[in-house]
């Protein structure tokens, strides 16, 4: 029987992680979870402060997502299909 471990991320490391994966209005929503405004979320999401309880909020909320630059390359990899798949009138 194996054991499943893993390590810890240091603060940094998960900033990198959300900072690759923030969406639209996610600062807002972490925000909301955490009871704090949005310019205390934004100024830990900039590095300027820290919060680990924030950085872990916003590290739940982005972690499982794809990358921002893999999701721009699918929809562009995808507009070219539908461009070349689309018959001409």
């Amino acid at each position: 029987m194996s054991k499943t471990t893993y390590t810890k991320l240091q603060p940094v490391q998960k900033l990198v992680v959300v900072n690759s994966r923030l969406r639209h209005g996610d600062m807002s929503k972490i925000a909301k979870k955490v009871g704090m405004s949005s310019t205390t979320v934004k100024s830990v999401i900039e590095g300027k402060s820290t919060n680990e309880r924030i950085l872990n909020v916003a590290y739940n909320t982005t972690r499982n997502r794809k990358k921002n630059f893999k999701v721009i390359k699918d929809f562009q990899t995808s507009s070219k299909k539908n461009v070349l798949t689309t018959p001409m009138a």
